[in-house]
């Protein structure tokens, strides 16, 4: 998502980065730019217009003219309107209450059971003791679809009972009042556009539930159309927040500047990936970093201390020192890297990567999946001692990864590099192990060409 707007405001940033002067020429250049931009990336014009004379205003301000840099004030400006537009500050669900209800709508084919899977998914990991629900009175087959999900990730499906989405929906909230449950996520029925019989149940099951938030799912791939279902939706429902889905297939955006700005109803969540665990909690002022090439380590962190265990990790660090980093453990961190996203994912993340859209496109994760595949063929002596793989050992992995003998050595030159550079660690020579890293990043398979 916001590969366009990333791409267009990038360039900018660039250019007015370290600029010692900003004539009202080059602002009117860079406006005129950044307008097409948002709406080549699917902005709604009036969100478009106000973005606009917002960074018009702060621009030919006082601050920008007394400072020695303005360039980069105007970035800070430009970071700061992008924040406000995509929502302000971003906001944790209220889960005050026990049991809170936490009711999803949408349309039909939006992903709304999927996205309650994923959000059941999170708060669970969170600690929280959550339930899912479903009041589609009409589609059994969605009840039975969201209890297949519940399975699969664990958390208990309440199967409310009632022929209405109200009675169902009560019955399934007092059954989580009774289990002492958190937070009761309920799925609402879709249809295939919005009309009054539809709107009329969602308002009814809110009636009913007091829910603590009112989410709606939005499909990120439907552009400027999101908008006037937002809109639909927020006249009949006060929502308190939408969760926008399929944002690794939207590389244009504009539908998450437009619906936050234009009903003032804030994206609290994306989905960015088919598999349950690609969702996130979605933070405007990180985005607006990212969107203008400024990284988002903090979101990169979160993500490691995701996915890696710290007490394996330290346990490594000191095997590592001892020098007994073998290829288990560096298929292990390659395992790692996949949990995260991969390294395209993770570079966009990094601040100073300068690569441009084209080039991450080009990062493919497959060579690491067959580097692990190759490890994975050998024995646990040959994981273990890299130097007992001969002619005949490296024919019989290849065969058993379906790779060749040259993908091989490939790999076990690579191992033998970081395994290197895992014994640098100790010592003076650690402090430049993560600038050798960072220059071999080019060498990798999978990576674009610096």
């Amino acid at each position: 998502m916001f590969e366009r707007l990333s791409e267009q405001f990038g360039k900018l940033s660039e250019r007015l980065r370290g600029a010692a002067r900003v004539t009202e020429a080059d602002l009117d250049k860079s406006l005129r730019e950044l307008r097409i931009g948002l709406l080549e990336a699917d902005v709604a014009l009036p969100v478009a217009r106000h973005l606009m004379s917002e960074l018009r205003e702060r621009a030919q301000g006082a601050e920008v003219a007394k400072s020695l840099q303005p360039g980069q004030v105007i970035i800070k400006i430009l970071h700061d309107v992008l924040t406000e537009v995509l929502g302000g500050q971003r906001r944790e669900l209220d889960t005050s209450r026990i049991p809170s209800v936490i009711m999803l709508c949408g349309l039909q084919g939006a992903g709304k059971t999927t996205t309650a899977g994923k959000l059941a998914k999170l708060l669970a990991a969170q600690g929280k003791k959550v339930a899912l629900t479903s009041v589609d009175v009409t589609r059994p087959a969605a009840r039975e679809q969201l209890q297949i999900l519940a399975g699969q990730i664990d958390v208990p499906y309440l199967a409310g009972e009632g022929n209405t989405a109200a009675r169902m929906s009560l019955h399934a909230l007092d059954q989580a009042r009774k289990e002492g449950l958190h937070v009761l996520i309920l799925d609402t029925a879709g249809r295939q556009v919005v009309d009054d019989v539809l709107m009329a149940e969602i308002h009814e099951v809110e009636k009913a539930v007091s829910a603590s938030e009112r989410l709606l799912v939005l499909d990120a791939m439907t552009g400027q159309m999101a908008l006037e279902v937002a809109e639909s939706f927020h006249s009949k429902v006060n929502l308190s927040g939408c969760i926008m889905t399929k944002t690794d297939a939207d590389v244009r955006g504009g539908a998450a500047l437009s619906v936050a700005h234009a009903t003032g109803v804030p994206l609290r969540y994306v989905g960015t990936g088919e598999k349950i665990d690609a969702f996130e909690l979605f933070d405007p002022e990180r985005m607006a970093g990212r969107i203008l090439g400024q990284g988002d380590v903090v979101g990169l962190v979160e993500k490691i201390q995701t996915h890696v265990d710290k007490d394996q990790a330290e346990k490594l660090v000191a095997k590592a020192k001892k020098g007994g980093f073998d290829l288990m453990d560096f298929a292990g961190q390659l395992g790692q890297m996949q949990k995260m996203g991969g390294m395209g994912e993770m570079m966009k993340m990094l601040p100073g990567m300068k690569l441009p859209q084209e080039a991450l496109d080009q990062v493919d994760d497959k060579p690491i999946r067959h580097m692990q595949a190759m490890v994975y063929s050998m024995t646990p002596k040959e994981r273990k001692y890299p130097k007992t793989i001969n002619g005949s050992r490296k024919r019989r992995i290849a065969t058993g990864s379906g790779t060749t003998v040259q993908d091989i050595n490939r790999m076990l030159k690579q191992f033998s590099q970081m395994q290197k550079m895992m014994k640098k660690m100790k010592g003076a020579k650690g402090k430049r192990m993560m600038a050798e890293l960072a220059g071999r990043f080019g060498g990798m398979p999978g990576m674009p060409k610096m």
